[in-house]
């Protein structure tokens, strides 16, 4: 498959760093590799994000032999431990690269035995915002990108928390003097603040996915608050205004930093999608203490709603197809997650799939995957490039998960559907000034693989007991199928509507990866419910009505102890993408001792629940599925593809915080991950006892 053979490079976005460095160890280098070992070049092991290693040498008869081969600290990067690390190390020629803490120092390891090479330290304006910027954020990201122009350049890009990106050399760590200024691009001072007058920049743009390359032409994700609750003490300025900037796609050459282009995530007037962005109902400026001072001084920015709605990121990775020259961009939700009377409409390009071309950012095809999304449904995960073959026929596919469960399978040239994706009627809301897309897409194949809206049906029923005290509770709220909106508060005496998935899925950015051999996606998820509420607004807060969040409305509503929906609470789902069809389903994990030892199941035989998990990411090779658990569980498990069944639960010194990968360097094939052990993160690598390996690559 030509999507392997190319030396481009897709990025994770990092957050934000100032100017600045400390490269130690300069300089220093391990050995190259072997001519035939298999490397991790990519955020997702390729530039179509597939987390798929050809890798074989690790099997089904040998892999409970795996042991720790070395382990490095980031304890003492940053100014306080990072607790998680959602990292999917590099490795390249050898050397492994990876951000380190919460202030995105970045490392070269030796691939072998984990020795430091060199250290990056970001310092100063770099660091600005920190405090300020979407909690999320604050963090290590998800790791650095890599791009050479294959005759002895080789640079390492990150992006910092506060949107700042870096160049540095490969071989040093040293920042690249000849990229942007200083080795440094501060990408956002190009987005579109004019066109949105008053609007502070301090902290509203950041970013947790690396880069993406095609070529010398480079994105990097944006992350953004979300708009959605003003009543927040700390709530963000836009989060009390409905206005933000707008998260463009915009692109820079990968030599000099000089931007090349930008790609409008909401349009202008008169570019096409505006249409998509409608005028407010009056309503929804009848404020409580009154407009703001944007609102009074420049009615002309109200007669139409893309005119000062923000947002439309995209915090996922971005995915890369060099043959078609194509960036493969998903987007995120408008200002205001759940209250979207202030943009009525479709609200192109939000809640997307967008295929740019890599050249000249140019629109080649979308795909809205939500229209007028009413619950924070953005989708979370990178999508994922297969060449697959549906009824005899080849096709170069693109699959996006998203939180609600769904798999969109779309011809990665032209935009359209594998299979029919059918506009099916929902439910319009009764929140006033609200607006309702009258339907939604839903994909007739591949089938969901999470549990969509709440019905009885769908309530715990361990026991009579339990499964009538689940009916109680449920009869409190609204219930309904997925895209049931969002209440208003005590309309009609219930305490919100109960959906599912919830926010955070359903799928979340562990993502899934695909067996590019087989023709197979595996999908992690977590069944998760959300009780979907909005509320007047209240004196300064700007808006109407937004989200109930910090009004103290309590969690999802259990029953006994227990989850209010049937288990299984995580899962593993394995998808053929040549049919659509599922091939195998099982839980993620192992029934939570609290749930055994609930007392209202004392003597009661209940099934493997899972756990509360969807995991920290997948990772295929030629011949096992891997993933860890998560949460409390120091595991990395191990499944047959096949069928599913666990082949191996291999113990590891902490519970994974970041992506699998696997590479081999002088012909051994090792296991990494990111683990948590006490209060901070260690890079852990496993492969076989040297009198257990087998010789050769063991590919297929």
């Amino acid at each position: 498959m030509l999507l392997w053979r190319v030396r481009v490079l897709l990025a994770v976005v990092a957050l934000g760093t100032a100017i600045g460095l400390s490269a130690t160890l300069a300089g220093q280098r391990g050995p190259g590799p072997s001519s035939t070992d298999i490397e991790w070049r990519f955020f997702g092991g390729d530039p179509g994000a597939t987390r798929y290693s050809s890798a074989g040498q690790i099997n089904a008869d040998n892999v409970r032999a795996l042991r720790v081969a070395w382990r490095w600290s980031a304890r003492n990067f940053g100014p306080r431990p990072a607790g998680s690390m959602q990292v999917s190390p590099l490795i390249v020629d050898g050397v492994m690269y990876t951000t380190a803490g919460i202030n995105r120092d970045v490392v070269a390891l030796d691939a072998a035995t984990g020795q430091l090479l060199w250290h990056w330290r970001p310092t100063g304006e770099l660091l600005r915002w920190f405090d300020i910027i979407e909690p999320l954020a604050r963090s290590s990201g998800r790791g650095v990108s890599y791009w050479t122009d294959g005759a002895g350049d080789e640079r390492i890009f990150v992006v910092m928390n506060s949107y700042m990106l870096v160049a540095l050399d490969a071989k040093t760590g040293r920042q690249v003097a000849s990229f942007g200024k200083d080795g440094v691009v501060d990408l956002a001072a190009n987005l579109r603040w004019n066109e949105r007058p008053g609007l502070p920049r301090d902290g509203r743009v950041a970013n947790t996915s690396p880069v993406t390359i095609v070529g010398n032409v480079l994105v990097a994700p944006i992350s953004m608050h979300t708009g959605s609750t003003p009543n927040l003490p700390n709530a963000s300025i836009n989060e009390r205004w409905p206005m933000n900037v707008p998260g463009d796609v915009v692109a820079y050459d990968t030599r000099t930093g000089r931007m090349l282009w930008r790609f409008n995530t909401i349009p202008r007037p008169g570019e096409e999608g505006a249409e998509t962005w409608l005028k407010a109902d009056p309503r929804v400026w009848e404020v409580p203490g009154g407009l703001n001072a944007w609102a009074k001084e420049r009615p002309e920015l109200r007669e139409r709603s893309n005119l000062y709605t923000g947002n439309a990121g995209f915090w996922a990775p971005v995915t890369a197809d060099p043959e078609l020259g194509l960036f493969y961009v998903a987007t995120e939700s408008a200002t205001s997650d759940y209250y979207g009377g202030y943009r009525p409409g479709t609200n192109l390009y939000a809640n997307s799939v967008v295929a740019l071309d890599a050249k000249t950012g140019k629109r080649a095809w979308h795909f809205q995957l939500t229209h007028h999304d009413l619950w924070d449904f953005d989708p979370p995960t990178a999508p994922i490039l297969a060449d697959i073959t549906v009824d005899g026929r080849p096709v170069k596919a693109v699959a996006q998960l998203t939180k609600q469960g769904f798999v969109f399978v779309l011809d990665r040239a032209t935009g359209k559907p594998v299979w029919p994706v059918e506009e099916r009627p929902v439910p319009k809301s009764d929140v006033p000034g609200e607006w309702t897309s009258p339907t939604q897409p839903f994909p007739t194949r591949p089938a969901a693989i999470e549990v969509q809206g709440v019905t009885e049906n769908d309530l715990v029923d361990f026991t009579p007991e339990i499964k009538a005290e689940a009916i109680r509770v449920a009869r409190q709220y609204r219930l309904g199928g997925l895209y049931t909106p969002p209440s208003p508060t005590a309309a009609d005496g219930t305490l919100g509507t109960l959906t599912a998935p919830s926010a955070v899925g359903g799928v979340n950015w562990p993502g899934g990866a695909v067996d590019p051999v087989d023709d197979v996606l595996y999908v992690t998820s977590q069944s998760t419910l959300f009780r979907a509420l909005v509320s007047e607004g209240s004196p300064n807060t700007g808006v109407l009505y937004h989200d109930t969040r910090g009004q103290n409305v309590g969690p999802a509503p259990a029953v006994f102890g227990l989850p209010l929906l049937k288990p299984p609470y995580g899962r593993v789902v394995a998808v053929d993408l040549k049919t659509g069809e599922r091939l195998w389903s099982v839980p993620h994990g192992n029934t939570p001792e609290a749930i055994k030892n609930n007392p209202r199941l004392e003597g009661v035989e209940i099934p493997n629940t899972g756990a509360l998990t969807r995991g920290t990411g997948l990772l295929v090779t030629s011949t096992l599925l891997f993933g860890g658990e998560g949460g409390a569980s120091p595991v990395l498990r191990a499944w047959d593809k096949k069928t599913g069944a666990v082949v191996a639960e291999i113990q590891i010194p902490g519970p994974t915080t970041g992506f699998p990968v696997t590479y081999t360097k002088a012909g051994r094939q090792y296991l990494a991950v990111a683990v948590r052990v006490a209060d901070a993160v260690e890079i852990v690598a496993l492969a076989l006892p040297a009198a257990t390996a087998p010789s050769g690559r063991g590919e297929r």
